[in-house]
């Protein structure tokens, strides 16, 4: 499959993150960059090559559904055994949100919660309530 582009990965981010709230619009092309960045012309990374805050970054994308870790072990000198963890694009996933027309619908409990009003979320003191 095709490497992934900029832009269809900030289109991604921007139609998951930024549609949720989780990431400001102003920040999906640089933390799209910083991905491929890593990623270059390969389909995996090794966790072990991601400074902890690009980490975290990657964890939101894998919540989308936009990367997906894994793990192997390998069998080093003297028997030993070292567990590989990796990072893969899903880039399916990444084409599929990022060529759609509209941003994914988030779930319903998230638009309920949207379409209340902020006033609604201030609490007032009972009144008869006493207090101390």
């Amino acid at each position: 499959m095709a490497s992934i582009t900029e832009p269809e990965l900030t289109r991604a981010i921007e139609r998951t993150l930024v549609a949720k709230g989780r990431m400001t619009p102003a920040e999906a092309r640089p933390v799209a960059r910083m991905v491929l960045g890593y990623f270059g012309a390969d389909d995996t990374v090794l966790d072990n090559k991601l400074s902890s805050e690009d980490r975290d970054r990657f964890y939101q994308l894998e919540e989308e559904g936009l990367l997906t870790s894994e793990e192997e072990d390998a069998t080093v000198s003297r028997g030993k055994t070292w567990r590989i963890h990796y990072w893969l694009l899903k880039k399916a996933r990444i084409r599929d949100v990022g060529q759609s027309g509209e941003p994914p619908a988030g779930d319903e409990a998230e638009s309920v919660y949207r379409s209340i009003g902020e006033a609604a979320w201030k609490r007032k003191p009972d009144a008869s309530t006493p207090q101390r």
